[in-house]
């Protein structure tokens, strides 16, 4: 059986924002409008020039649909698994999760 959407949880001890599950190819049209308006002016602010995330706003920048419609369509091909399982901590000390996989 392979993929057919991606799905993200988002927990906190003060909130739960669990995101439906959304199919690929509204996933890849969401990626086309994204890219189509200019990611560097969307992620303005949001990224730092030095640290960990240095080469992130670059990344982003030279990032085309058809970059990301090979990622997803990649994803679509695959048996459904978890891309990512963060369970940790904020700095108050407060659980924090965040899942995304393929259902």
């Amino acid at each position: 059986m392979k993929a057919k959407k991606l799905k993200m949880e988002i927990k906190t001890a003060k909130f739960s924002f669990p995101i439906p599950a959304l199919r690929f190819s509204t996933l890849k049209w969401i990626s086309r409008l994204i890219l189509k308006y200019g990611p560097s002016k969307m992620w303005e602010g949001w990224l730092t020039p030095s640290g960990e995330h240095q080469n992130m706003g670059e990344i982003i920048n030279n990032l085309s649909p058809e970059d990301i419609e090979g990622i997803l369509g990649q994803l679509e091909q695959e048996e459904p698994f978890e891309l990512v399982n963060i369970d940790t901590y904020d700095e108050n000390q407060e659980k924090v999760v965040v899942k995304i996989y393929t259902v």
